[in-house]
């Protein structure tokens, strides 16, 4: 029994020996730790600008489509065989012989038309000789019925042959000039027989080769004139181009107020080798004029709303401000003006600026 109680003592002692070199530890470790300095708070190392007015153009990357008003289909309007056609490539003139279609039938046609006028004529020039007889037999019978040699029949009957006859004549006269006016459908057509070009151009295709059949309203051949080209943009509603910059060329929009799949058309003219049909790239300019251009990286995204991040004393303090304009060259806002300072970079810098972090310049 007394021996257990030696053992507890000794317990005791060290469990209280132990107690008292922890909290003599514990003393010195934070005596040593209130002993350290406190660390230094070092601010952002972020570029600043002054905002300054300058002339501003603003421009957004697109597609022009390139158009051409001087490319021309010509085609045949009769049905007949192609005698010569020019081959694609060839370079032509206004008035060159383009195509030349067979003849032949048409001017057997109108040979036809003439024999049956020449024979139609013939015929009037009989009716009329035979209708001046019947005038004088009319006149000599008018005479004699004032003495009563002939009755009042007679006269009845050679009114009535004359107006026969001048009626038959009035006909023939009419057919006349329908057979003239199939002629000169016929000389018409006869016209498109020998097909020239309208324009100074490029043979740029033709669907027809020689020996073959050139069907009346088809086209034979296409015709592409000149340089003289037009740029066709289509825009959303939000982008209103003035003028569209293409191969160092500045050429001014106008408007076709019409649309295509809900986007508006604008069209410049300009010179350009670049064939009909195909797509470049533009340059549309959507501002011009006197303003404060930001950088894209001045502006903050946050919350649906746009900040800029203006300098004061060593801190960064957002303001709110309102996009008027943007384009590759940066952004137009409403909410600065001219000598505001404010900061330049990516936005998980200026988000780390709202937290009230000072700000040192990049560039002082």
């Amino acid at each position: 029994m007394k021996i257990i109680s030696i053992k507890t003592i000794v317990s005791l002692l060290i469990v209280i020996a132990l107690i008292i070199a922890g909290v003599t530890i514990i003393s010195h470790k934070k005596t040593a730790m209130q002993s350290i300095p406190p660390a230094k708070t070092y601010g952002l190392v972020v570029p600043v600008n002054t905002a300054s007015i300058s002339t501003v153009v603003l421009t957004l990357p697109y597609l022009a489509e390139v158009q051409s008003d001087s490319n021309v289909d010509l085609a045949s309007k009769v049905t007949s065989r192609v005698k010569m056609i020019v081959t694609s490539g060839t370079n032509v003139k206004r008035g060159d012989l383009l195509a030349e279609l067979d003849a032949g039938d048409l001017l057997a046609q109108k040979k036809s038309l003439e024999f049956k006028i020449a024979e139609m004529g013939n015929q009037i020039k009989a009716k009329q000789a035979d209708l001046k007889s019947l005038q004088i037999s009319y006149k000599r019978n008018t005479k004699l019925l004032d003495i009563q040699a002939v009755s009042q029949d007679k006269i009845d009957t050679d009114n009535a042959n004359i107006e026969s006859m001048e009626s038959t004549i009035a006909g023939m006269k009419n057919n006349v000039a329908a057979l003239k006016q199939n002629i000169r459908e016929i000389d018409d057509n006869l016209s498109y027989t020998s097909i020239k070009s309208p324009i100074d151009g490029v043979v740029s295709k033709t669907f027809i080769a020689e020996g073959g059949i050139a069907t009346g309203g088809k086209s034979l051949l296409s015709l592409s004139g000149g340089n003289t080209k037009r740029l066709l943009v289509r825009v959303s509603d939000k982008v209103i181009p003035s003028a569209v910059i293409y191969q160092q060329q500045n050429c001014p929009v106008h408007s076709l107020n019409s649309t295509d799949n809900g986007l508006n058309e604008y069209s410049c003219q300009l010179q350009t080798t670049v064939s009909a049909g195909n797509r470049v790239e533009v340059k549309l300019i959507v501002y011009r004029g006197e303003n404060i251009l930001l950088p894209t990286n001045a502006v903050l995204q946050k919350n649906g709303k746009q900040y800029v991040l203006l300098v004061e004393g060593d801190k960064a303090v957002a303001h709110q401000v309102t996009i008027i304009a943007e384009g590759s060259e940066g952004l137009l806002v409403d909410g600065i003006k001219a000598g505001d300072e404010y900061v330049v970079a990516k936005p998980d810098i200026l988000l780390k600026l709202l937290t009230g972090i000072s700000i040192i310049r990049a560039n002082s």
